[in-house]
């Protein structure tokens, strides 16, 4: 019988990630069919060339070129679509859970392992970016999967696990830079397990290892880095920003946002995790460094004199490892409890299922109040405080078009990006080579571009009777075509929301 249910067991954890994967993707699958924002859609247009093309492109952006191999070897097979493209992350995530699932099951047990993975795949934060075409699940990947093989590693210090370890070193920065606050945290925890010793030579060769794969790219990472501390986008960091990330880990709203009964059970939930974080801190250092660590290096390197840093998806892995925290700290409460003798007058003691049930009820409802916030939402970007709604537009306009068939020509090249992924054969989307300065170096797809760019104006309209053109609403400079002798025969604009793009559609005709 022993035996029987041993197999039983063993057939359950192999069963168990792949169901649990499979709910994720179900989760990620209910929005993922909303309008692309910028970042999407850079994602999309670069996988248009050809691998070296590639490589010179983002060498000239902000992020290293491993995931867009990925993506572009994807949508070989899968097609260009925005939902084939987003379909990759979404599995990306999946195979995150099952080398989160493997980790906790070697270090914690099956219970551990299964509940873990399930708090992954309802973690807010996760399914959100299991909907988006970007790296942040492919780098969750890497780093929890970097994270099984370095436990693996440290326990029995075979050296297969350490050259396996260099590699996802490597490959975590060749996917995005902040991947690097996961291997410090990684090196926090082995300085704590060894102390002194931790420069031993197996560990050191692993790092030198990782650092001379990752040689190529250094001059690429040198010069992007000081584009950014040069000034960039990002927002300073403040108290706000402190707060906003917290908010968005346990149910991915700002923190201004949370009210009523919504905030008592934020504070529930902090105040519970602090306590039993405290509680069982001597048995989670691995968890508690993926955890905080890329936080505080990030929050540290957010400081003036330096430029601010701080964008709370860049360590998705970071804000994901809380769920995992959760799960932890309920296994080992649970774990506790049930060991406990019930003591007479103690009646803390009397009723342990129900205290299990009570963290467990905490923890899980927060979860779901997250999901609905990330579908509630859509594809709302809490940094520019932006909903992006160029399929609407897109939509919208081709509607308007009835048949016709006309180009669509885009008032300016960020929009041209995000109209791109829509195009079709009925209707092509094209920006204006004169009217595009190729100033920052993510316009250099398009200064390089075979794609929609139309190099002579004059000679394009003299093929067509009629044309669309689409720009941003303003009310100080409404939309105006660059040529004359075109009259405006149809005109449209949409607010999607008061949150959105507003769009203006100018169908134009010759005089």
């Amino acid at each position: 019988m022993k035996n029987y249910l041993q197999r039983r067991k063993r057939i359950f954890c192999l069963v168990a990630p792949a169901l649990i994967g499979l709910l994720y993707i179900i989760l990620c699958f209910i929005n993922i069919r909303q309008s692309i924002w910028f970042d999407e859609s850079y994602s999309s247009y670069i996988t248009r060339f050809d691998y070296p093309t590639m490589l010179r492109f983002t060498a000239a952006d902000v992020h290293p070129p491993l995931y867009y191999i990925v993506l572009k070897t994807w949508a070989h097979f899968f097609g260009h679509t925005d939902f084939a493209m987003r379909l990759l992350s979404a599995f990306l995530g999946a195979a995150a859970i099952v080398f989160v699932f493997l980790w906790l099951k070697y270090k914690h047990g099956a219970s551990a392992a299964i509940l873990g993975s399930l708090m992954v795949a309802i973690s807010p934060v996760f399914v959100r970016y299991g909907q988006e075409m970007r790296m942040y699940t492919m780098v969750a990947l890497i780093v929890f999967a970097a994270t099984y093989i370095l436990q693996l590693a440290v326990d029995n210090g075979a050296k297969k696990w350490w050259v396996i370890y260099a590699i996802l070193l490597a490959a975590g920065m060749y996917t995005h830079y902040f991947a690097a606050f996961a291997w410090i945290a990684h090196l926090v925890y082995l300085i704590k397990i060894y102390g002194k010793k931790v420069f031993q030579k197996k560990i050191v060769l692993a790092y030198v290892a990782a650092v001379v794969m990752y040689l190529p790219w250094i001059p690429s990472f040198i010069a992007q880095a000081t584009t950014v501390q040069n000034g960039f986008w990002i927002s300073k960091a403040n108290a706000t920003s402190f707060m906003d990330y917290w908010t968005e880990v346990f149910l991915y709203d700002k923190a201004v946002n949370i009210q009523n009964w919504l905030l008592a059970l934020f504070i529930a939930v902090v105040l519970t995790v602090a306590y039993l974080a405290i509680r069982y801190r001597k048995k989670l250092a691995m968890i508690f460094c993926l955890a905080f660590v890329p936080l505080i290096v990030l929050i540290l390197l957010s400081m003036p004199p330096l430029e601010s840093m701080f964008i709370s998806r860049y360590i998705v892995y970071a804000m994901v490892a809380i769920s995992i925290l959760e799960a932890l700290l309920i296994v080992l409460f649970a774990r506790e409890k049930m060991a406990q003798k019930i003591k007479k007058g103690t009646p803390f003691y009397k009723y342990p299922a129900a205290h299990i049930a009570i963290v467990v009820a905490l923890f899980v409802s927060c979860s779901i109040c997250g999901l609905k916030s990330v579908y509630g939402y859509g594809n709302y970007n809490f940094v520019t405080d932006v909903k992006p709604t160029a399929k609407e537009a897109f939509d919208n306009l081709v509607a308007l078009d009835n048949g016709e068939n006309l180009s669509i020509i885009s008032e300016d090249p960020w929009l041209y990006y995000d109209l791109a992924v829509y195009t079709s054969d009925q209707h092509n989307v094209y920006f204006i080579d004169e009217q595009t300065s190729y100033e920052y170096g993510s316009l250099l797809p398009l200064k390089e571009s075979y794609f929609g760019k139309i190099n002579d104006l004059d000679k394009f309209l003299e093929k067509r009777d009629a044309v669309w053109y689409i720009g941003k609403y303003s009310k100080d400079q409404p939309l105006t075509f660059p040529r004359e002798g075109w009259r405006v025969t149809t005109e449209a604009s949409w607010r999607f929301d008061e949150r959105g793009d507003r769009y203006e559609i100018l169908k134009l005709e010759r005089d």
